[in-house]
């Protein structure tokens, strides 16, 4: 019996509904005595499990059935506060924390050519953490042309409600399209101790760009979702 053996059984066991969200699988020292493996094989086998993001291991007590409850990330809700859309705002469960606003930033190449800028043009950047509860499950960092956040709450640390958009359209700036490119991979060392995300899980990483009416790039949004807590959800028409 081999690791990978272990581990598709119980792989099916969690499929079929015999091992529930939150229910703990058999111990290593459980899984040695019914397949009669040393220990290295059935550790490794529960390892397979968490790579994968099916568990999750609580130290001193065991390894569990990882739960899946997510978040609705709608690509259409485009307008909610400071451009997250709306499931993502504190009205749907989660609190923001503005870690972060800076002024006259030099953006970096992939920013300054989304938002058309000619050298030596700088941003405004707003650094923000969406938790549920205490669990952070989304970063999310904006770049909004000095040009156009000078002066204006976009630049302090509480940009006001409705946020970063309701701000751009207050000076005419209204975002009225969006641009999204999102990238699947795994996070690194800094997203983990961020957002607290389980071993094995990737994140999905969002650069959404808004657009005025004008065709005026006004806003570059780099976020991070932890892809364990999210769907995303778009719509098509025929």
């Amino acid at each position: 019996m081999t690791a990978a053996s272990i581990a598709a059984d119980l792989r099916a066991a969690i499929r079929s509904g015999t091992y529930h969200p939150g229910d703990r699988l058999p111990s290593e020292a459980a899984l040695m005595s019914t397949y009669g493996v040393a220990r290295m094989t059935a550790r490794h086998g529960l390892a397979m499990l968490k790579d994968e993001g099916l568990t999750v291991t609580r130290h001193g007590s065991g390894v569990f059935v990882r739960a899946f409850e997510p978040m609705v990330r709608d690509s259409g809700a485009h307008t909610a506060p400071d451009g997250v859309p709306a499931a993502e705002t504190p009205g749907a469960g989660l609190t923001v924390q503005t870690m972060t606003v800076a002024s006259d930033v030099a953006p970096d190449d992939a920013v300054r050519a989304a938002l058309r800028l000619a050298d030596g043009e700088t941003v405004t950047v707003r650094e923000r953490r969406h938790l549920r509860g205490r669990k952070p499950l989304l970063l999310a960092t904006s770049y909004v042309p000095t040009s156009i956040a000078a002066g204006t709450p976009i630049a302090e640390e509480d940009a006001g409600i409705g946020g970063t958009h309701a701000r751009l359209a207050e000076i005419g700036h209204a975002p009225v399209r969006f641009r999204e490119e999102v990238v699947g991979r795994m996070p690194t060392i800094e997203e983990v101790r961020a957002m607290y995300i389980e071993p094995g899980t990737p994140v999905l990483a969002v650069t959404r760009t808004a657009f005025d009416a004008a065709g005026t790039a006004v806003e570059v949004s780099e976020i991070t979702l932890d892809a364990g807590e999210f769907v995303v959800r778009y719509d098509f028409e025929a």
